[in-house]
């Protein structure tokens, strides 16, 4: 497995992208620094998602959304070399673009926590990403008892708050890539070590890395499909 992490320097200066099969494109953006960019090309936004932008009460969380949906449809033509590009979302919530004849599907997810907004792009990966910019959460402690296995809100307990954000990302990253969404919890699974291991599956095969962004926590999760 191959990464390639990108910024806004590359964002705004490529063209045509090519993804191989064994690799992950991890999209670090920093959006304050595309302000004026992002607002130029809020056009390419469906009327759904413009509805949505204007209900956003601040005028940061407005621009965040912005962001994350430009940069995602930009990135996406570029890697398929299409002027349009029709999204769907799963029975879940996962997004993706339909299929298009004659090229590959290209997997991705994104997130995005204070300013910046994660994509991640892949061919044939079951593919998620979180990002959490660790704020300050006086009730980590009881969150990772609720939410955590009992090892990991151990974990917590003794290192204090950064790992509570770590395993906060890993997981969220997890089940995005599952597209599952958080109904089934996040206890059902272990990302301790940077390892992911689901109670009762033996032979998992899951790829966890850490995204090192200072003042964030953040996690791409990813495999192959069909082999889980």
């Amino acid at each position: 497995m191959e990464i390639k992490r990108y910024g806004e320097k590359e964002f705004l200066s490529a063209d045509k992208l090519y993804i191989r099969e064994n690799e992950i494109h991890i999209w670090c953006i920093r959006w304050p620094e595309m302000t004026d960019f992002l607002k130029n090309h809020e056009y390419i936004l469906s009327g759904q998602e413009l509805e949505q932008a204007g209900r956003f009460r601040f005028p940061e969380d407005r621009m965040r959304y912005i962001a994350g949906k430009v940069v995602v449809r930009i990135l996406l033509k570029r890697y398929l070399d299409m002027e349009t590009i029709d999204f769907s979302v799963n029975e879940l919530g996962k997004p993706y673009h339909k299929k298009i004849a004659g090229k590959r599907t290209v997997d991705f997810n994104i997130s995005h926590s204070g300013e910046f907004i994660l994509a991640v792009f892949a061919v044939g990966m079951d593919i998620g990403v979180d990002v959490q910019e660790m704020a300050e959460c006086p009730d980590y402690r009881e969150i990772a008892e609720n939410f955590y296995t009992a090892e990991e809100a151990e974990d917590v307990k003794n290192e204090g708050p950064d790992l509570f954000f770590q395993y906060w990302a890993a997981k969220e990253a997890y089940v995005k890539a599952l597209g599952i969404g958080l109904g089934r919890g996040m206890d059902f699974f272990s990302v301790r070590n940077e390892k992911i291991a689901e109670k009762d599956k033996k032979d998992q095969d899951w790829f966890l890395y850490p995204v090192r962004i200072k003042g964030y926590a953040a996690y791409v999760a990813a495999h192959e499909k069909g082999d889980r």
